[in-house]
């Protein structure tokens, strides 16, 4: 199964004491997603070319999701099967 890298907007919160939150995903379309909960954070591979991006497993719409920043360049990604 091969994926594709679709950059998004987040809208994020930065925390007082350091970190950020992703509080919803924009497509590019405008429809937003908030999300309910982020469950872990964690510096790990996707399954698409990328600089070892942070990993934010989040729940959106009561669905596991992964979400992905990339430190160098500043985006956002998710990971979409390549049709």
């Amino acid at each position: 199964m091969e994926y594709e890298k679709i950059y998004v907007e987040v809208i994020v919160r930065f925390l007082q004491k350091g970190g950020m939150r992703p509080l919803f995903l924009v497509w590019s379309d405008g429809r937003r997603y908030a999300v309910d909960r982020v469950k872990f954070i964690e510096r790990a591979p996707s399954r698409v070319a990328s600089i070892l991006p942070v990993r934010y497993t989040c729940m959106i719409g009561g669905r596991e999701k992964r979400l992905y920043y990339e430190e160098e360049g500043e985006r956002w990604f998710v990971e979409r099967e390549r049709l």
